[in-house]
């Protein structure tokens, strides 16, 4: 038996190394149970997927890279941010407006190859925040992407995209729409975040925050991003005016609630005010040359 005991231990000694040897090396996922109760997929064991969203949760989702190339000390180069709502086919004639609002899996795969094999990097809109703040570094040459509302396609159409192209975003969610017929539920948001992605608000029933009172347009604007938190599990820094409206009240509310971000609609303009950032339009009937001049006459 004593002969036997140093064969048994090398035996088990390589069946251990083999095992190691077979893990995929280099490949990073979602930490399991980031929120406290939650799986990988950051969904509850007995928490239910919104009906509205197709597809399942994955397993395990491979986390985008979240860094970029910084520009030298001192510099700030013009960040292009472009603006989506859905990922889906729309019939142009039947819904002219859905159309204009919608970009086709195909173009935004497009957008997103060309945007990768051009040099360009992703930024997300808290990174971007606090590189205009001087507090974090700077991209060299970086776009952001940002979808606006929480539609279900986010999950399930633009996420596989951007994740195929290593490449991250800044969601934008209206949280008294989450759940609903349409829209994310709050575990596919969590996927999102999961993910590497940034969750930002967007207000919690989408009114035009400039005709509020005082006390309701401090509800819209703080409890979004309050209720947001509470789901997601960390700080919601990044705003998006409903609709792009705003006023120099709506923007020290929002200031206020602590946010550190918020974009408008205005196609073009300086970011020289982290609360008025403009943003490109990305429509149905964008070609992609027409994407390719938005962002290079921006930042070539």
């Amino acid at each position: 038996m004593k002969r036997l005991l140093p064969v048994m231990l090398g035996l088990i000694l390589a069946a251990v190394l083999v095992l190691i040897s077979e893990q995929e090396p280099g490949r990073r996922f979602a930490p399991a149970g980031a929120v406290a109760g939650f799986g990988h997929s950051g969904r509850a064991a007995d928490e239910p997927l919104n009906p509205a969203v197709a597809a399942p949760l994955p397993t395990l989702i491979a986390v985008a890279p979240q860094g970029f190339t910084s520009a030298p000390p001192g510099e700030r180069p013009y960040v292009p941010i472009l603006m989506y709502h859905y990922v889906r086919y729309v019939d142009r004639a039947a819904d002219p407006l859905g159309f204009s609002l919608s970009v086709t899996p195909e173009q935004l795969d497009a957008q997103l190859g060309w945007l990768k094999a051009a040099g360009y990097e992703t930024v997300r809109m808290d990174a971007l925040a606090a590189c205009m703040r001087g507090e974090g570094p700077c991209p060299l040459r970086a776009v952001a992407l940002t979808f606006d509302d929480g539609y279900a396609d986010a999950f399930t159409t633009a996420l596989p995209i951007l994740q195929r192209h290593g490449l991250v975003a800044t969601f934008y969610i209206v949280s008294g729409f989450v759940g609903q017929p349409g829209y994310m539920g709050w575990p596919e948001i969590r996927a999102l975040r999961d993910a590497g992605m940034e969750i930002g608000a967007h207000s919690m029933t989408h009114p035009d925050l400039t005709g509020l009172g005082l006390e309701e347009l401090r509800a819209q604007v703080g409890q979004s991003g309050a209720a947001i938190s509470a789901e997601v599990g960390q700080p919601v820094l990044s705003f998006c005016y409903p609709g792009g409206r705003f006023s120099d009240t709506v923007v020290a509310v929002t200031r206020e609630a602590g946010y550190t971000s918020a974009t408008t609609t205005i196609q073009d303009g300086p970011q020289s005010d982290p609360f008025t950032l403009p943003r490109l339009r990305i429509s149905g009937d964008l070609t992609l040359e027409g994407l390719q001049w938005m962002v290079t006459s921006r930042l070539p």
